[in-house]
């Protein structure tokens, strides 16, 4: 699972290579129809626009291959980085804690706490779940990474180092991605 920071790096290296290949390719394109194309407010002609539209055709070429190569969600691909996905800390969302399996009222989830230290869930299954059987991710692990953990469980914890933060339902996170 790749973290919000990984992604936002991803998605700037990529932007930027595929600007670099559209201006060398626009470059090649300038080089071999003579040098003589212009492309700009004051004048223009058809070397110039051929260029242009080489750059624009490539750029977007690379930036489609650059998001296969790199797994990247499109906001983050064509703002260079500058707007990333959402950290799973944000979205999850606290769970009640519970200390004795008596105090479990039966309703919704809760977190089994023994000693301060979750070790179960319940209200997943009809028995307690342990911790380990559950998915969970690190707080700073984008949101768009979780999808395959959703295949296995309806939920996914979210911790920072051995607290448990919160969890995301597989409703909450198809309501986010829109889907």
């Amino acid at each position: 699972m790749r973290t919000v920071k990984e992604l936002r790096l991803a998605g700037l290296f990529a932007y930027l290579a595929a600007l670099v290949l559209g201006l060398l390719f626009s470059y090649l394109l300038h080089s071999l129809l003579g040098g003589g194309g212009r492309l700009g407010w004051e004048s223009f002609n058809l070397a110039g626009l051929l260029e242009g539209l080489g750059f624009l055709l490539f750029f977007t070429f690379a930036l489609y291959v650059a998001k296969k190569a790199v797994r990247v969600p499109c906001t983050t691909l064509l703002t260079a980085g500058l707007l990333w996905p959402t950290p799973a800390r944000r979205l999850a969302r606290p769970l009640p804690r519970v200390e004795a399996l008596e105090a479990y009222e039966g309703r919704g989830l809760a977190l089994l706490v023994q000693e301060g230290r979750p070790v179960g869930l319940l209200g997943l299954s009809d028995h307690i779940l342990p911790l380990e059987e559950v998915p969970s991710v690190e707080a700073e692990v984008a949101v768009s990474e979780l999808s395959p953990l959703f295949l296995r469980q309806p939920l996914v914890l979210v911790v920072k180092g051995e607290e448990v933060v919160g969890a995301i339902s597989r409703e909450a996170f198809f309501r986010h991605l829109g889907a």
